[in-house]
């Protein structure tokens, strides 16, 4: 009887430390380097030119892909770190539900060998992540682009934060679920900034956080709303970058 106990309360300790601090390489399973194995990170992780209006992979000779000289996004750069697919969308996913936020520590740290990021940190007055909804808060308990944030500020000096700088419009859509033309049609008015936030941004170059850039509409929201709060420059920095689908 004595024993029973002991096990069920290793086991339960065991599953907590997994959560927070993965040791084994999700990939291929080699110890101790979770969650992702120095050969796997390479292999998974590799440094991708991308556009810096869409973050679509972008090998042309001109700075920004032909559909962003077109249509000019409202910021000046967007970062993603990599494609949302194998193993970063699991990840990410993860990182969503309650069971995996230890997970923020080793995607914050994809950022860190991107040239890019030191320049967007050091380009920002503030940063702030793109709020949830408050029922999908309140179901999570934590904002993962706010967990993000945390881990990124462990690892590298960061620009002082706005964890609620940005608000939801009451009712506002979650637009997860829409395609690209229902998410671009009913983004606008999605986000507002907070009225004791405003003094911060006017005046102000932000960096705007996220997990994944899908479509873009709701980075464009959040870009919206700040420059219309006064901010003189918006940028960027995500996770990962959905792929375009494949025609």
């Amino acid at each position: 009887m004595g024993a029973k106990p002991a096990t069920a309360w290793t086991s339960r300790l065991r599953g907590v430390f997994d959560a927070v601090c993965p040791a084994l390489c999700e990939v291929c399973g080699r110890w101790p380097d979770g969650p992702l194995c120095p050969d796997c990170w390479h292999d998974l992780a590799p440094l991708t030119v991308r556009c810096p209006g869409c973050a679509l992979p972008h090998s042309h000779t001109q700075p920004y892909c032909a559909a962003c000289q077109q249509d000019p996004p409202p910021w000046r750069t967007v970062v993603a770190r990599v494609d949302f697919a194998h193993p970063w969308d699991a990840w990410i996913r993860a990182l969503k539900s309650t069971a995996r936020p230890g997970l923020s520590g080793a995607l914050a740290r994809l950022w860190l060998d991107d040239p890019a990021v030191p320049a967007l940190l050091a380009g920002a007055d503030v940063w702030l992540p793109i709020p949830l909804a408050a029922d999908r808060l309140a179901a999570r308990g934590y904002n993962q682009a706010w967990a993000l944030m945390q881990a990124l500020a462990r690892l590298r000096v960061t620009p002082p934060a706005l964890p609620q700088g940005l608000q939801r419009a009451p009712g506002a859509p979650v637009l997860h679920h829409l395609d690209r033309r229902e998410r671009l049609t009913r983004a606008p008015g999605l986000f507002h900034v907070a009225p004791a936030a405003r003094s911060q941004v006017r005046g102000r170059r932000v960096l705007v956080i996220d997990d994944v850039m899908t479509t873009g509409a709701t980075l464009r929201a959040a870009a919206y709303a700040l420059l219309d709060a006064g901010a003189t420059a918006v940028d960027a920095l995500v996770v990962a970058r959905t792929p375009p689908p494949v025609e």
